[in-house]
């Protein structure tokens, strides 16, 4: 995977925008036909054929959608994306095929960090890297996090690149909870691997193992699922517990990022305000949100 030229050809070019301000029914029309090609292309493949593909084409697939997801367009563009009926039609194939690419990806790499004896040669070097220090930098700006406090993160998955770089960075110390065991068991391997074992914990569990963990800060990850009920535990967690005046980070996609997953829904944060809201830049894929309890 790691062989693949970022600085690929995209399929969707400027010059087919040209007179075009990128923000308008006209702009849908030139964007709608890549959007439903790539939904066509995907549809001849299930997860076992998606898996079986190498990595380099899996990751080619990827770049596609990635494009789409990164144009340099107006929000009203993104709007009018969403809401075009066979566009939205196609969206749930276009998110699953999303999530499935990022969990491939993720095994692929595990096993790469697992098999090298130089692992954080190997991660640095490969192609989503530079994105993911990009969003850890914003968000270390944001957590304010204390000298000694501890962050948990939800939905960490088989390689915790957030909480890795957050300490590789700044130094933070955190627990990463995983709902599935074989992740959370492949999760903590990596996470030795990299030497990391004394300042990153992997628990296997979703959100409610909290009320009996040491935290002093949550992020959830944009792909835990269901949010409604991980932000609804949370809620009582946080009451529970007396740490009413905790922040709260989640990872949410705009814009036309929210072609690549669902955002999360104002009824999914029921119980919490948003107190701020850090928007991507480059090719960073996730808006950073903070949230409160009410009241």
């Amino acid at each position: 995977m790691h062989d693949v030229n970022f600085h690929h050809d995209h399929e969707l070019t400027q010059h087919e925008f040209l007179g075009c301000c990128k923000d308008c029914q006209h702009s849908l029309e030139i964007i709608k036909p890549h959007i439903m090609a790539f939904a066509d292309r995907i549809r001849q493949y299930d997860e076992a054929a998606l898996r079986a593909l190498p990595p380099d084409d899996l990751y080619r697939l990827f770049l596609i959608l990635d494009d789409l997801a990164h144009m340099d367009a107006g929000e009203h563009l993104a709007e009018l994306i969403l809401a075009e009926p066979e566009i939205n039609a196609a969206l749930p194939e276009i998110r699953a095929y999303y999530d499935t690419f990022f969990s491939i990806h993720e095994v692929h790499l595990a096993e790469r960090l697992l098999s090298t004896s130089a692992p954080w040669e190997t991660l640095k070097s490969f192609p989503l890297y530079p994105r993911y220090e990009a969003l850890v930098k914003n968000q270390i700006e944001l957590y304010n996090i204390e000298p000694g406090s501890r962050l948990a993160f939800i939905g960490c998955g088989p390689v915790p690149s957030s909480l890795i770089l957050l300490n590789h960075l700044a130094g933070i110390r955190s627990v990463g909870l995983e709902i599935d065991d074989t992740t959370a068991a492949l999760s903590r391997k990596v996470v030795g691997s990299l030497g990391l074992e004394r300042e990153i914990d992997i628990v296997h569990g979703d959100e409610t193992l909290l009320r009996d963990l040491d935290w002093d800060t949550i992020l959830v990850a944009a792909m835990a699922m269901p949010k409604k009920r991980i932000f609804g535990n949370l809620r009582r967690i946080l009451m529970e517990t007396g740490k009413t005046d905790a922040s709260v980070f989640y990872r949410t996609y705009s814009g036309m990022r929210a072609i690549l997953h669902a955002p999360v829904a104002d009824d999914d944060i029921d119980g919490f305000t948003i107190v701020g809201r850090f928007f991507p830049m480059g090719r960073v894929n996730n808006t950073v949100v903070i949230a409160k309890l009410d009241g």
